[in-house]
């Protein structure tokens, strides 16, 4: 298998509103990408999305956004692999590390416990 997904679009789009109402802004994500000869991962496409304006119910609007080479098309592709990373690297920190921290709670109640 050569094709990769990270999916964070469902993970995040509950909380989208709610950061987006502040001075903060972002986007869920979701990043296909292809896993090279040379062991690297390349970024094929990247949707973002935001709730939909009239309601949850009506789903997300979303976009997806290709590599380009010249031009604004080049610039909002840095942008979209930008907001991509930044939901990897947020999701990973909190995933990561709040397992650590739950983990590390537990153990210092059992220990009170006994």
């Amino acid at each position: 298998m050569r094709l990769f997904i990270l999916d964070h679009h469902d993970a995040l789009m509950p909380y989208i509103s709610r950061i987006n109402s502040t001075n903060t802004k972002t986007y869920a994500s979701r990043t296909l990408l292809f896993l090279q000869d040379d062991g690297t991962l390349k970024p094929l496409a990247i949707e973002l999305s935001l709730p939909h304006p009239q309601g949850e119910q009506y789903g997300a609007v979303s976009k997806v956004f290709t590599p380009a080479q010249e031009g604004v098309s080049a610039s909002v592709w840095q942008l979209a692999k930008a907001y991509a990373a930044v939901n990897d690297s947020g999701y990973h920190q909190l995933v990561s590390h709040w397992y650590d921290i739950s983990k590390e709670i537990s153990i210092v109640t059992k220990v009170f416990q006994t």
